[in-house]
């Protein structure tokens, strides 16, 4: 007959709520109300509701000597009840010691909180870990310890695993870790995150890790090598027909940067569009000086063909499109491999634009290397594209 009322009593528990002030049974029958006013040792009373204090039930029962109180009385006859409230806050209050902790981790990594904001507004940390939160940290703790080793001086994906985070399949296609490593290098390069597999193979790259030896090939004319290497010879063979050709991670990292050793007094152009190699090709062939194409954002084997030429003493010159993305793509050059301007600067820029130039399109970028630049690429409002000015290059390639 009381069990509405114990059950009441339960959820009100369960709630974090406490036992005080009043309860109220909605259309209690006649035995459950005969039932509480024995209880309660009051006269029998009526009505479509039946409210009863729980201070005058908790006083019978400690004048009966049932009981010192009335939650004691609940856990006795239904068990342990939890208090899923204070639960939840506990669970809670773990997560928030959880994300402070990675915070304090990341403390000499200030380019990382948006990452690790947006880890925890999302709650994409925890339905990765399936909301267990000892898995979370260890995920955490791990996809931290690979952001750390970023960028990388060009290395297989497998490999990288294994070395940072000692399984050579941690950071495959669709696992928890690629999915938290990835989405901080986008959050980084300010691109919106996407499940295609380029925007996986782009964003490895950038860093310097290739998910693939053989995807994104660097496009080079006239570069020589070491005869002594396999690639050296076959760059010899093309630059001595003065044809363009393409150079894989793989064949670079066989070669290794000692087959570059011989180009130090040459100064060797990196163009960004592959029409302009096929300019230069056409017009000088084998005349023109080596010229190496970023294809755009550098991938993989651009970027170790860069660094092992630089390691190698070279010389590099970059030009690229005077528009929002190509000063972008000139300043991670010159950050990442100290690469000079080469006609990239104000007056390079007005000697070029005209009206019938394309408008300035994308993400703002400031040049580094030249302020004025900037300032007036926001003036006129348009781009001056690499084609527009391949003449001026050429003159520049002419041996």
């Amino acid at each position: 007959m009381l069990a509405r009322l114990l059950q009441a009593l339960t959820d009100r528990l369960r709630l974090g709520r406490p036992l005080t002030g009043s309860l109220t049974l909605s259309n209690p029958p006649e035995a459950e109300r005969s039932a509480i006013d024995q209880l309660l040792a009051r006269k029998p009373s009526s009505g479509t509701a039946l409210t009863l204090r729980l201070s005058e039930m908790e006083r019978v029962l400690r004048q009966g000597d049932l009981c010192d109180s009335l939650e004691e009385a609940v856990h006795a006859i239904a068990g342990p009840v939890t208090n899923q409230r204070a639960c939840r806050e506990s669970a809670q209050q773990r997560w928030s010691d959880l994300f402070a902790s990675a915070e304090f981790a990341i403390a000499d990594l200030p380019e990382l909180l948006p990452w690790l904001h947006h880890l925890r507004a999302t709650g994409l940390l925890k339905r990765l870990a399936r909301g267990d939160r000892t898995v979370a940290t260890a995920l955490i703790e791990k996809a931290i310890t690979v952001l750390r080793q970023l960028p990388q001086p060009v290395v297989p994906l497998a490999e990288f695993a294994a070395r940072v985070a000692a399984d050579s399949h941690a950071l495959d296609v669709g696992t928890p870790l690629s999915t938290l490593c990835l989405l901080a290098i986008a959050m980084q390069q300010k691109v919106p995150p996407s499940r295609s597999a380029d925007f996986r193979r782009e964003r490895w790259d950038f860093v310097g890790v290739v998910v693939d030896e053989l995807c994104a090939p660097v496009l080079v004319l006239n570069l020589r090598g070491d005869s002594s290497t396999l690639v050296g010879r076959l760059l010899n063979v093309m630059a001595t027909a003065g044809e363009p050709c393409h150079l894989t991670v793989r064949q670079l990292r066989t070669a290794g940067e000692n087959s570059f050793g011989g180009l130090r007094p040459i100064p060797i152009h990196v163009c960004e569009n592959p029409s302009v190699v096929a300019a230069v090709a056409q017009r000088l062939g084998p005349r023109s000086l080596p010229l190496i194409c970023t294809s755009g954002q550098p991938a993989s084997a651009a970027q170790l063909l860069l660094r092992q030429l630089r390691e190698a003493g070279c010389r590099l010159l970059y030009h690229g499109d005077m528009d929002l993305a190509g000063i972008a793509i000139a300043n991670f050059l010159i950050q990442r491999f100290s690469v000079e301007p080469w006609r990239m600067s104000a007056p390079d820029y007005l000697s070029a634009v005209s009206t019938t130039s394309l408008p300035l399109r994308g993400r703002p970028a400031v040049a580094a290397w030249d302020a004025e630049l900037s300032a007036l690429m926001r003036s006129h409002g348009k781009a001056v594209l690499e084609e527009r000015v391949v003449d001026v290059l050429m003159g520049d390639l002419t041996r």
